[in-house]
């Protein structure tokens, strides 16, 4: 076996004052990478998005805002962690941003954060789209009855990053019969109180600003009226005070995009997240459906695209293409390379910025190369954390290329 050639990225600033606003970072590859494919397709339309970022280089007090959206390969956390790390290290660090109770559904949860309740909740996850309990921003959502409901919120940090927050906005049905929420630091204090009756932004969430930082909260549910009688969550954002970049994932194991559009409120929630960049990352699922449908599963990725515009007409869309993986654990998938040249062209077609991870790395077969090198797991679907965090790397690489090359060539945006 060919030795390894995957070193820590090196995430620094120039130091000519004249180009001081660009990022130098560099992922050094395995052999079977295709360096020179990694870069954003028609990266021009986020210009916008790349002024915004550059403004946080000038020490311009502003958020950047990105929503990752994707299947089990981002609700593990380690392709949307290595993005977060790496954008709020070179842009700043506004918060750890959306949470979802996945371990109070019974399902797996980012390791840097950690939500638990005393009750146990009924839970769905998106991918039971015939299930009656409505989805969120979150793609799974959990729901209580009782009246000494109480959830624990901890963010753990990640040196440098610090994820304490301040502020915290509850993504709840929001409405009569819910219940109100006391927020309760670890001495059993209350700091904050969340409540269905008041006129916040939107008719789904209630925020709260906390008196100090803190890694550990728990809302504790208060009865104020004979009609409230339930409680439905749906996720929370946590911030800080600080300018920077609020890095936001939403994954569910399973997923599919027509999942997502069916999901009762999810691309309208999003919208509060205020994002300027959403990223979507499908197609590995669909593309182990027999007979693979390439028309219909492109006309599906096209119903997401444009709910998502609707709801959030200034954000910029990135498509990402999902990488080679086997079909049944062990049997090359010929789906999957007709799904990337559908996808590439429906970007193309479309005017929107896609990110090729099929073609960098490696293409039909590269499963094997990426298997080999311990990047992927013996399912030969899914990847251990080491190959997650190499794809994302590679993923803020191409992103700085792009970005560099709109500073270098920075117009006046209005």
């Amino acid at each position: 076996m060919a030795c390894l050639l995957l070193l820590l990225p090196m995430l620094h600033s120039c130091g000519a004052a004249d180009r001081g606003k660009e990022v130098q970072y560099t992922v050094q590859k395995y052999p079977f990478i295709h360096a020179e494919r990694n870069e954003i397709i028609h990266g021009e339309t986020l210009d916008s998005v790349f002024e915004q970022l550059y403004l946080l280089r000038a020490s311009q007090p502003l958020r950047v805002n990105i929503l990752q959206i994707g299947d089990s390969h981002i609700q593990a956390d380690f392709i949307s962690s290595a993005l977060r790390t790496n954008f709020q290290t070179a842009f700043g660090n506004a918060g750890r941003g959306l949470v979802v109770p996945l371990h109070v559904a019974g399902t797996n949860e980012s390791f840097n954060y950690r939500i638990t309740s005393n009750v146990v909740c009924t839970s769905k996850r998106c991918v039971f789209v015939n299930d009656p309990m409505p989805i969120g921003i979150g793609g799974v959502t959990i729901r209580s009855f009782s009246e000494n409901t109480s959830f624990r919120i901890r963010s753990f940090n990640q040196p440098p990053l610090d994820y304490a927050f301040s502020k915290v906005t509850l993504f709840y049905q929001k409405d009569s019969s819910a219940f109100d929420f006391d927020v309760l630091d670890t001495a059993g204090r209350i700091i904050g109180k969340l409540n269905h009756s008041l006129e916040d932004d939107y008719f789904f969430a209630s925020r709260t600003d906390l008196p100090y930082n803190t890694n550990d909260i728990t809302l504790r549910v208060k009865k104020l009226s004979d009609q409230q009688n339930e409680t439905t969550v749906y996720g929370l954002n946590l911030e800080n005070d600080s300018s920077g970049v609020l890095f936001h994932s939403v994954g569910v194991n399973g997923a599919e995009a027509f999942q997502y559009v069916r999901a009762a409120y999810f691309a309208e929630q999003t919208q509060a997240l205020n994002p300027q960049l959403i990223i979507i990352s499908l197609g590995t699922n669909e593309a182990q459906r027999l007979p693979f449908d390439t028309r219909g599963t492109i006309a599906k990725l096209d119903s997401l695209v444009k709910t998502l515009y609707f709801y959030n007409p200034k954000a910029k869309i990135l498509i990402t293409t999902p990488t080679d993986s086997y079909f049944r654990k062990k049997y090359y998938n010929n789906s999957l390379a007709a799904l990337h040249t559908a996808m590439v062209q429906y970007a193309t077609d479309n005017g929107i910025a896609i990110w090729d991870l099929y073609s960098i790395g490696g293409g039909y077969k590269s499963c094997y190369q990426w298997k080999r090198y311990g990047l992927m797991r013996a399912d030969g679907i899914h990847f251990t954390s080491q190959g997650y965090a190499f794809q994302g790397n590679l993923l803020f690489e191409a992103l700085i290329k792009a970005y560099n090359q709109y500073v270098q060539n920075k117009p006046d945006i209005k």
